[in-house]
């Protein structure tokens, strides 16, 4: 049983976002642009895709998210709690979380000058940065990256890394059988109750023990629903392990087709 809860976006017109994970340096309003300031926002806003040193080139300053070159931000994706607290309970139902973010919505893209948090736990829709992971499974990837390619269509694949190994290897597959456009990243974002999530442009599952049906339903309602729809790579993959394969073609005109011959 899955339960369903709305949530419309902007959930007041002046609230702020928050934007900073540490020091903030740029916070922007949460509203919607007004009509005469929409092609402004449009003309400003950081190209997505372009390496620019000056700005994002998936190389420098990735400390300001994440630094996989020290050693100690290994925390993030490493099991430092009782692996029992997340064994998960069959009894816990699945929770999908839906914001109905308008089409007038602009994400802005931000440099690795300004630092990002979101007000959500799980944000499914918001800033992030300019360059995109490829598209693959990945030791870890950080936040203000992924978010990226969930505008592209993708489904962001989450557990914490105290969930249970056998379900997050099924939950792998389940994923790299349904499409190409996926990431799946270790995340400190799950809870206790639920160590699993997915995540696409708008919307989020949340689950506490792996139920295939469940997770393949999501994908086939929610995926490819980014307001900015290509299968084209981003240049960032550091910590890449497994890169996607094409499941059906590179779009993904059939979602989960094994399920269909199942």
């Amino acid at each position: 049983m899955v339960h369903w809860k709305g949530l419309w976006f902007p959930n007041t017109p002046e609230a702020l976002p928050l934007e900073g994970a540490g020091k903030v340096k740029e916070v922007e309003s949460n509203a919607l642009p007004k009509e005469n300031e929409t092609d402004h926002k449009e003309s400003t806003r950081v190209p997505m895709g372009i390496e620019n040193p000056d700005c994002d080139d998936a190389k420098h300053d990735l400390a300001v998210d994440f630094d996989p070159y020290n050693i100690t931000h290994s925390a993030v994706y490493m099991c430092l709690e009782p692996k029992a607290d997340y064994k998960g309970d069959y009894n816990m139902d699945a929770i999908i979380t839906e914001h109905n973010v308008p089409s007038a919505y602009v994400a802005n893209h931000k440099c690795m000058n300004t630092s990002i948090e979101y007000a959500e736990r799980i944000p499914s829709y918001g800033t992030h940065r300019p360059l995109w992971p490829k598209y693959g499974e990945y030791k870890y990837v950080p936040t203000q990256r992924w978010l990226h390619n969930s505008e592209h269509g993708a489904v962001i694949a989450l557990y914490h890394p105290c969930a249970n190994k056998q379900q997050v290897d099924e939950l792998k597959r389940i994923v790299k059988d349904c499409l190409y456009r996926y990431v799946i990243t270790p995340s400190q974002l799950p809870n206790k109750d639920r160590p699993f999530a997915l995540v696409t442009w708008h919307a989020t599952l949340e689950f506490s023990v792996l139920e295939k049906t469940i997770v393949e339903n999501f994908i086939a309602k929610y995926a490819l629903k980014g307001p900015e729809q290509t299968h084209r790579n981003g240049q960032y993959d550091h910590l890449l392990l497994e890169p996607a394969i094409v499941v059906s073609t590179e779009d993904d005109s059939e979602l989960c087709p094994k399920k269909a011959r199942d």
